[in-house]
């Protein structure tokens, strides 16, 4: 019988948030993904949440001496690795499921941009552009996991509370200040039973000496 993991990660905002979506805005080139049965609040796609928190990962087993592939080279992905095993891979799907983020409270705004010359580090002339803003208190994603065993379950649990402490910006335009964000608190449960703080850094702490070791 497989192991459930429930999970909940909230992050406070420190600025707005932008995530384009497919819709149409009067008088706004880039509008915000919204909700889609009520079409009216901002959300975070799903697809980018386990992105994100896929990518930072990557970025934080590497500084602790784990050997994880390369997620932006489709032909690099071992499909073995930490990494590969809880957020999935080409020949492997993943045991997460997560749902699109939400914020308390949300309210939108339009903010106004100018193009930039990467190359020659200027602004565009008359490249003006206009972006909705997501802002609110807290943003919060949630999801669930099914394991083969409540080990492999804790490990997923380990490896979502790592990359959700090491992200610093999520969504678009981070470069220009959006979406900045600090973790603020989670929520594991497996099959049920609270897993803590404590149980999750000694699964860090393990993973930190397997390098030791080497």
């Amino acid at each position: 019988m497989a192991t459930r993991l429930e999970f909940t990660l909230r992050f406070e905002l420190i600025s707005g948030l932008h995530t384009t979506g497919d819709r149409a805005e009067l008088w706004t080139d880039r509008a915000l993904t919204l909700d889609w049965h009520e079409g009216k609040n901002p959300i975070v796609p799903a697809t980018t949440i386990k992105g994100w928190l896929r990518e930072n990962s990557e970025q934080v087993l590497r500084t602790i001496g784990q050997q994880v592939c390369d997620g932006s080279q489709p032909s690099s992905i071992c499909g073995s690795c930490l990494v590969c095993r809880v957020f999935g891979h080409p020949k492997g799907k993943s045991p997460l499921i997560f749902f699109d983020g939400g914020f308390t409270e949300p309210l939108i705004d339009t903010r106004t941009n100018v193009s930039l010359s990467r190359r020659r580090r200027t602004a565009y002339e008359e490249r003006l552009f206009t972006a909705e803003v997501a802002w609110g208190e807290t943003l919060e994603v949630e999801g669930v996991g099914f394991f083969p065993n409540p080990q492999e379950a804790k490990e997923a649990a380990a490896l979502l509370w790592l990359s959700a402490k090491a992200g610093f910006a999520l969504g678009a335009s981070r470069s220009r200040g959006l979406g900045w964000l600090r973790f603020k608190e989670f929520e594991f449960k497996c099959d049920g039973k609270v897993v803590g703080e404590e149980e999750l850094q000694a699964m860090v702490n393990a993973w930190r000496g397997e390098r030791d070791e080497k």
